[in-house]
């Protein structure tokens, strides 16, 4: 995939998102909650962040489906040392989460992730 993006190929609004679980006084799980990564604005919305998004095309269907991952995307977007893998990604208008499958800075330098994600499945 693009190693790096135009600035008018960000035009994709994401939203990455913690998953939070804790313990009652008891031990017992609480529900999981999810928390926005990069905060929010002024008005109290969620941050997003602006990304190239391209679903997987041609010969890449076929490497997705033996390695079955589901519904698999490629993120092209600034760097930020706020994204890893145990994060959540939600595209804009999509309440399906996606996971992230792998981050790649870029040459290391700094200035662009590449993230692989699928679309989040029930445990098996």
């Amino acid at each position: 995939m693009a190693k790096r993006a135009r600035a008018g190929e960000l035009r994709t609004l994401v939203y990455f998102r913690r998953a939070v679980r804790g313990v009652d006084g008891e031990g017992y799980p609480l529900t999981e909650q999810e928390e926005p990564v990069f905060g929010l604005d002024g008005a109290g919305q969620e941050r997003p962040v602006h990304c190239k998004w391209v679903n997987a095309h041609g010969a890449e269907v076929f490497s997705a489906m033996q390695l079955q991952l589901r519904e698999p995307a490629t993120l092209t977007m600034r760097y930020s040392p706020k994204i890893d893998s145990t994060l959540l990604v939600y595209r804009r208008g999509d309440h399906r989460p996606y996971e992230i499958v792998s981050v790649d800075n870029v040459e290391e330098r700094g200035k662009w992730l590449e993230v692989q994600v699928q679309r989040k499945g029930a445990a098996r």
